[in-house]
Order: C-alpha cells, then sequence, then structure tokens
C-alpha cells in the first residue's frame, strides 16, 4: 500500500456530506486526526464538505418529490467518475487564460465575471464536489447520518455520545479537549493500524494497484518536466521582481505567466489523458474487487479507498493548474 494513497484517503474524510446535528464538529475532528498532513488541503475539504450538504440536501428532495413530479433526464442518469470525468470542458486557450489573470491581477471584477475561464473553472469546480457523492449514490439521508457517525468515530476515537455531547459546547471548549484527546494520539494510533491492515487485505490487488500507481506516475511525470522548465524560468522573473513595484510586479507575473503557459497547458492535456484513459480503467478494476473487501473489512480505510474517486480527484486537480501561476 503507497503511503500517499492512504493520506489521500484519509484527507477525502473531510468531504464527506454529513448531518447538520454534526456539523462543522467532525470537520473540526476529522481534521485534527490528519493536520500533520496537510492544513491547507483540510481547509478546503472541509469548504467542500460543506457545498456536497447542499448538493446532498436538493438531491435528497428531488428523491422524495412526489409521483406525479417526475425527475429531469439529467438528474435520473447515475452518478460515476468516469462520466464526471467525460463531463470537463475543453481547455481554455492560452490566450483566454492570460487575459483571466491579467482581470485578476488588475482587480477587474467585471470582465473576471464575464470571462470564459471562470465558467470553465465553475464548471471543473461543479464537477469535482461530485467527485465526492458518487459513493452516496442512492443512500437515503439516514443512513449518510449513520455511516457520517461510524466513520467520524473510526477516525477521531470518539463515541457517538461524545461527538454529540462536544456539538453542545462552546468553541474553545471543544478545541481544549479535542487538543487532550489528539495530543494522546489514539486517533492516529487507530489510522496507523487501519493502514497496516489494509496493506495486508490488499494484498491481491497489489500487481493491479502497482499498474494504477505506474500510470499516476507517468501522468505526474508530464507535470514534473513542465515544472522543470516553469522552474528555471522563474528564477529569471524572481530576480527582476525583486524590488519593483506593485504594478511592476504584476506585469512580469503576467509576462512569465504567458512565457510558461503553452508549456503548462500541454502538460496539463497530457496528465489528463493518461488518467482517463489509463488509470481509470485500472482503478475500475480494483473497485470490482474491493466491493468483497469492504463486505470483509467493514473498516474507515476500507469504506474510503476508491481508486476511481482517487483517480478523479487527481484528474481535477491536475486541471487546477492551468490557473495557477506556478510560484517556486
Amino acid at each position: 500500500m503507497k503511503k500517499y494513497v492512504i493520506v489521500l484517503v484519509c484527507l477525502m474524510f473531510f468531504c464527506l456530506p454529513v448531518h447538520a446535528q454534526l456539523g462543522s464538529l467532525l470537520q473540526k475532528a476529522a481534521k485534527k486526526t490528519t493536520q500533520k498532513v496537510s492544513e491547507k488541503i483540510a481547509d478546503q475539504a472541509a469548504e467542500a464538505a460543506a457545498k456536497a450538504l447542499e448538493g446532498n440536501k436538493s438531491q435528497n428532495k428531488q428523491t422524495d418529490a412526489p409521483n406525479n413530479q417526475q425527475p429531469s433526464a439529467t438528474t435520473a442518469q447515475p452518478l460515476t467518475f468516469a462520466a464526471l470525468m467525460a463531463q470537463v470542458p475543453e481547455l481554455p486557450t492560452v490566450q483566454q487564460l492570460v487575459s483571466h489573470k491579467e482581470y485578476e491581477l488588475n482587480g477587474q471584477t467585471l470582465r473576471l465575471l464575464s470571462s470564459p475561464v471562470t465558467k470553465f473553472s465553475t464548471q471543473v469546480l461543479g464537477l469535482s464536489m461530485k467527485v465526492m457523492s458518487v459513493p452516496l449514490e442512492g443512500i437515503d439521508s439516514a443512513q449518510a447520518v449513520e455511516n457520517a457517525y461510524a466513520m467520524a468515530q473510526q477516525a477521531t476515537g470518539l463515541t457517538k455520545e461524545q461527538l454529540d455531547h462536544l456539538a453542545t459546547l462552546p468553541e474553545e471548549e471543544q478545541e481544549a479537549y479535542l487538543a487532550a484527546h489528539y495530543n494522546a494520539g489514539t486517533a492516529e494510533a487507530a489510522l496507523l493500524e487501519q493502514a497496516a491492515e489494509a496493506g495486508q487485505y490488499l494484498e491481491p490487488l497489489q500487481p493491479l494497484i502497482d499498474k494504477w500507481d505506474e500510470a499516476g506516475k507517468k501522468a505526474d511525470q508530464y507535470l514534473a518536466e513542465a515544472d522543470v522548465q516553469c522552474r528555471e524560468l522563474y528564477k529569471q522573473y524572481a530576480s527582476q521582481k525583486a524590488g519593483a513595484s506593485e504594478k511592476e510586479q504584476n506585469q512580469l507575473t503576467l509576462k512569465y505567466y504567458q512565457e510558461v503557459l503553452p508549456t503548462l497547458r500541454a502538460a496539463v492535456q497530457q496528465s489528463m489523458k493518461v488518467r482517463l484513459e489509463e488509470q481509470l480503467p485500472i482503478a475500475e478494476e480494483i473497485e470490482q474487487a474491493m466491493v468483497a473487501i469492504r463486505a470483509a473489512h467493514p473498516d474507515l480505510i476500507s469504506s474510503l479507498l476508491r481508486y476511481p474517486q482517487l483517480t478523479a480527484t487527481a484528474y481535477f486537480a491536475d486541471i487546477s493548474r492551468l490557473t495557477e501561476v506556478p510560484e517556486y
């Protein structure tokens, strides 16, 4: 079992839609469990959980609608990772991306709102949020709450009663309690124990997992090679920006971004192609075998360890690099 896969699994816990009764408390507790991994990713994932919850509520309302209110054809379609990945629009052109970044640096809000890159980013964000909802297809709200509690208990080491009690406490008392709990290392030890067990029950799938991992490395390599080129160019611009005014720095940033974009965009395209056409089919083959494994080992990691979901998460993360100025 590759360590970074376990890390991704733990972080994905933050993104599960949870009942309002659990709310920020579960997100806070889960975040403390793995905060050593990445505070930034945890914050983004906690925010994603809130948005996913709203989407799950809307979906439940459509499901509970009277028989004479038929859902639309789009709503009725089953949600799959492959379908979400395939729905990504055509990537913006280099010029569109440069113009968008110029509007952003210059604070041109109206132009930003009408930018095709803004529309593209909004669509991609919506699709990436749905990636977290695929495992919840067909699960009613009551079952979702039960699952959220079970996962929270496994991830944090807290009982349902403790979680409910903590939800009634003021923010400061919650922080103090959780700090004492996690300083004891109980939750971290539980996750590490589950990770070790996961390595054992996934042993028969290791050849497939290795193939999946190699496909992921191939996708990553395109971006790594682009990083090498961008890093060298960045050094030149960084020295020019030293001591420059804010306006001059923005101009240099834009010029640098425009120069590296063709390389970065091509790398993202190649990475996306590998993940969709090579890595995802392997992930789906692993997922077929995971059904029986989850039935025999219903722990947190087996519940969350979904290789198609990991693939889709990486796929959308690659796309997000297009709108970021690569700085080193």
